[in-house]
């Protein structure tokens, strides 16, 4: 139901996932998929299951793997190695979870200094070329994934060659039967060593990318890293402007921004030493629901504004301007709002636990990626006819005073603080590759390292947040023209023609095209912002 939605750890694991970091009880079985390793208990004597098929390994209910005699007492320990996943519902609500966020607020800014006749084509246009880049990347999931499934097949043929049959315990033909050491081991330790052998690695937007670019996979990595930092450096300047905005009002005082940008820093750098972000599932889960108050507050005031004035929301929304001489500024804005959401793509399809599930999942994402653009469109139209042109990017700092919109500032910084460090949390795992791919195994000199690492990547953040405080609009632009579509638009097409075969003509031809115009607005995008970056200015 819904509370076991709202409880549900899949958006963090797959911030885990994307970068390829498995919890401290998850592997990666040779079929691809992530199993989870539970211990529990039995009586003893319970005959263990015997693994003539080594795709019992990979079967989806709970296998268990290896038992372990618990002294004066009548059971025993056992591991159960299951694989994991959850609802196509659960996977829908961690792609709203995951893309709806505090970009959403600078929309309405974004619609202003643009004009609705470029905004709104803008925001179609992104999302049209984000889905169709997201539907490519999903085919190359796909596809590798059932290269990982019969890679898992010709295993158990090797299996089979150097077992012999499991239930007589006779060889095959050509099967091993000397007395050598490795023809008489145990089953589950052959299974070892051959996943050793080969090293089974988490599907993920990066790993896809090295099988498809090798070594030019580095820019991939590197603009999810720079996404999600830049992401990071939008909410260190958003959340000072909303505190100094509320105190002012509710104390009268005029504190420096940059004070609240410090005491957020002492917040944030401890959260950023949490390797296992499902530990933060709770915070999570309050954020959620902060931004969902955030959000229809919004919309209650610019209504009621509307309202109190005797005006017409209708009629409001026919006075605005559909053009303005900044339009350009929102191109990347457009791309922004979805917040480098892709990254998550590939985990959350491979969290869906059926086969017919996983069939829908992008038609899902689909669905649930136009109703949230059509969402951010009304908000932002919305907002913007009700506020006027006097709106700042950070959209809760330019509420009209009151004790509602007061509640919201504070509740809107409180819900970004806390959702900082899962947003950093994959920007840190790329840049710092760490020895090790999963967490508690890691030895105390290298969580020192990641946990210095880490504070000093915030803050020089903060530095950076500083410096462009009055800058908001512009950041946001430059990200996402910069870094947004890069890996929204230009990458997915061109691992696409690599990874997936028997593709026609026609697709391939259409992926270089999409792969080109995504390449001309990332420099026509990042090169007029950067021009004009002093009219962005908001101090």
């Amino acid at each position: 139901g819904f509370r076991s939605l709202m409880y549900d750890s899949t958006l963090a694991s797959a911030r885990m996932h994307s970068v390829g970091i498995l919890g401290g009880e998850e592997r990666v079985g040779a079929d691809g998929h992530v199993h989870e390793l539970t211990i529990t208990k039995r009586k003893l004597g319970t005959t263990i299951p015997n693994y003539g098929d080594l795709m019992d390994l990979f079967h989806h209910d709970p296998v268990e793997l290896r038992a372990k005699p618990v002294e004066a007492d009548e059971y025993e320990e056992i591991i159960l190695d299951t694989v994991e996943g959850g609802s196509l519902t659960a996977a829908v609500f961690g792609i709203i979870k995951g893309t709806v966020g505090p970009a959403i607020l600078y929309l309405p800014r974004g619609f202003q200094i643009s004009g609705y006749a470029v905004a709104i084509p803008s925001m179609i246009l992104a999302m049209t070329s984000y889905l169709y880049s997201a539907n490519r990347l999903l085919e190359c999931w796909r596809e590798e994934s059932i290269k990982i499934q019969k890679g898992a097949e010709r295993l158990e043929e090797i299996q089979a060659l150097l077992l012999g049959d499991p239930k007589t315990g006779k060889p095959y033909y050509g099967s091993t039967t000397s007395a050598s050491s490795s023809s008489t081991r145990a089953p589950l330790e052959i299974h070892a060593d051959l996943e050793d052998q080969l090293s089974p690695k988490l599907l993920t937007y990066p790993e896809l990318a090295r099988r498809a670019l090798g070594g030019w996979a580095f820019f991939v990595t590197f603009g999810i890293a720079s996404m999600q930092f830049g992401v990071c450096l939008t909410y260190l300047i958003f959340v000072p402007q909303n505190l100094h905005e509320s105190t002012r009002v509710l104390f009268g005082l005029d504190v420096d921004q940059r004070w609240f940008l410090v005491g957020m820093l002492l917040v944030e750098i401890p959260l950023c030493w949490i390797r296992d972000i499902r530990k933060l599932t709770p915070t999570n889960i309050l954020a959620t629901f902060l931004i969902a108050y955030g959000l229809a507050s919004v919309l209650g005031i610019a209504l009621y504004q509307t309202w109190s004035q005797d005006g017409s929301l209708v009629t409001n929304v026919a006075n605005l301007p559909a053009w303005n001489d900044t339009w350009y500024l929102f191109v990347g804005t457009s791309f922004f709002v979805f917040e480098g959401s892709i990254t998550l793509l590939v985990p959350l399809q491979e969290a869906v636990y059926s086969r017919e599930d996983k069939e829908k999942f992008p038609f899902a994402n689909n669905v649930t990626t136009i109703c949230i653009v059509i969402f951010y469109i009304i908000f932002a139209i919305t907002c913007w006819s009700s506020f006027g042109d006097g709106m700042k990017t950070a959209l809760t700092a330019s509420l009209p005073e009151g004790s509602l919109s007061t509640n919201v500032q504070f509740a809107y910084s409180l819900a970004v603080i806390l959702t900082f460090p899962l947003q950093a949390f994959p920007a840190l795992e790329v840049t710092f590759d760490f020895h090790g791919n999963q967490v508690g195994h890691e030895d105390k000199s290298t969580i020192h390292k990641r946990n210095f690492a880490s504070a000093s990547i915030v803050l020089l953040l903060g530095f950076i947040a500083v410096v462009s405080i009055d800058y908001l609009g512009n950041v946001v632009s430059i990200l996402g023209s910069f870094i947004g579509i890069p890996i929204a638009l230009i990458f997915p097409p061109i691992m696409h023609n690599k990874l997936v075969s028997n593709i026609s003509k026609c697709t391939r031809i259409m992926n270089i095209g999409v792969a080109f115009l995504g390449f001309l607005a990332t420099i026509a995008a990042s090169y007029t912002t950067i021009v004009s970056w002093d009219q962005g200015a908001e101090g």
